[in-house]
């Protein structure tokens, strides 16, 4: 299992505990915390169980840990102006520990083949576990999790203001999210398969139609392109984790 492998296999994880099961809601009482948290371990227990051979139990373990540390801290700055830039600050932290544990598992693990209890069910359907794990991770972080993340870095350009004040633009961007989501999955079908001047022709193409929206609404086109901009970045590296085993 290599680096990119377990990379995945730990993102994965976050992301159906953290960004699927949890509420991102101001309002939510502090007792949401508590089976917030039990699901969070479960999904992570439940990604990790094939791989639970030797010592893997304790990166799981490391992974619910410091949600159990962080979770917290972002409940508490929830209702702050704060939220955003603590929400950042913590996933960047988050994903730069799993890039360093994925290093550590593979080397300690090498060759180690995951999974390998389910791999004859999938070779029954012609499917490949390394492809298999790649579409998993890429359509789990391309859904809800970049969504928030884009969404939390538009609040901070907006100085802390997550929706636009106009009740028009609120509205319109209200199917933002769902724009964004296939967007990206064209973006990174394009990526995985090599068609990169693809990937530059829509985006550029996109990115001049924006013209066209500026000049109705300089507020809302802008935080339209910022948000486009930053949708089709998320993709990259994405892709670049996945693509080799495609």
């Amino acid at each position: 299992m290599d680096m990119r492998q377990a990379l995945m296999l730990f993102t994965l994880a976050h992301a159906l505990g953290y960004y699927y099961l949890s509420s991102f809601k101001p309002a939510r009482k502090a007792v949401r915390l508590i089976p917030e948290l039990l699901l969070y371990t479960l999904a992570v227990a439940l990604v990790f169980s094939p791989v639970l051979d030797g010592n893997n139990y304790l990166y799981a373990l490391a992974i619910v840990l410091f949600h159990f540390i962080v979770a917290p801290v972002c409940f508490a700055a929830s209702r702050t102006r704060a939220r955003y830039v603590v929400f950042i600050l913590t996933e960047v932290v988050r994903m730069t520990g799993f890039t360093v544990m994925a290093f550590i598992y593979s080397v300690r693990w090498g060759a180690f083949e995951p999974w390998r209890d389910i791999r004859f069910l999938l070779m029954e359907y012609a499917l490949d576990f390394n492809q298999v794990l790649s579409y998993a991770f890429a359509f789990v972080v391309l859904l809800r999790p970049v969504n928030m993340v884009v969404r939390s870095l538009l609040a901070l350009f907006d100085g802390g203001d997550e929706a636009v004040q106009e009740e028009g633009g609120r509205r319109r961007l209200s199917v933002g999210p769902l724009v964004g989501i296939v967007e990206r999955m064209f973006y990174f079908a394009m990526a995985v398969h090599g068609s990169w001047i693809a990937f530059a022709i829509v985006f550029f193409a996109k990115c001049a139609l924006f013209c066209l929206a500026i000049r109705d609404d300089a507020d809302y086109g802008q935080r339209l392109y910022i948000g486009s901009i930053l949708s089709a970045f998320a993709v990259i590296p994405v892709a670049f984790i996945a693509r080799p085993f495609f």
